[in-house]
């Protein structure tokens, strides 16, 4: 079995573990993901992580259609569900499961590093100024290339 695969099964565990149900759990519902529910912990984490870039009931029924390797969207649970379902969600449920990711993915040397430090973002962005009559002598290329690069010594966040 490969590093990755060990990796990609210890975060699935990780998922369905009790340790993290007790971290997911809102402080005002101490007893959220205990019954077996069409979207259980695990299922509501694993459609967040996608990235949740359509609508909320877009995103679920795309999920369940991938999971069922289905080219049509499955209808499986509500948009409310998933809204009541994501309410009962601890707000620092995902940044822990991130932390926990990270240092397993450190252990098998997975987190890639530059000059030292670990890699968190890039960004290229194309930056367009507007020109003026008054300043066409001495202006700039009207487009030119921003670039951000963050980085950070391990074990520390990004400050936002």
């Amino acid at each position: 079995m490969s590093v990755l695969s060990t990796l990609f099964q210890d975060f699935s565990a990780r998922l369905c573990s009790s340790e993290f149900l007790n971290d997911a759990r809102h402080p005002e519902h101490p007893s959220a993901f205990s019954r077996c529910r069409k979207l259980p912990l695990p299922t509501l984490v694993a459609i967040m992580l996608t990235g949740m870039h359509m609508s909320i009931q877009a995103e679920p029924d795309m999920f369940f259609a991938h999971l069922r390797q289905q080219a049509q969207w499955v209808h499986e649970v509500s948009e409310q569900a998933f809204s009541q379902a994501r309410a009962k969600l601890s707000l620092t449920a995902i940044p822990r499961l991130n932390d926990w990711l990270i240092r397993r993915a450190e252990q098998d040397r997975f987190v890639p590093r530059w000059h030292g430090l670990r890699l968190v973002a890039a960004d290229a962005s194309i930056l367009r100024f507007g020109l003026r009559a008054s300043h066409v002598n001495r202006a700039a290329i009207a487009d030119q290339t921003l670039f951000g690069l963050t980085a950070m010594k391990a074990g520390r966040r990004p400050r936002v």
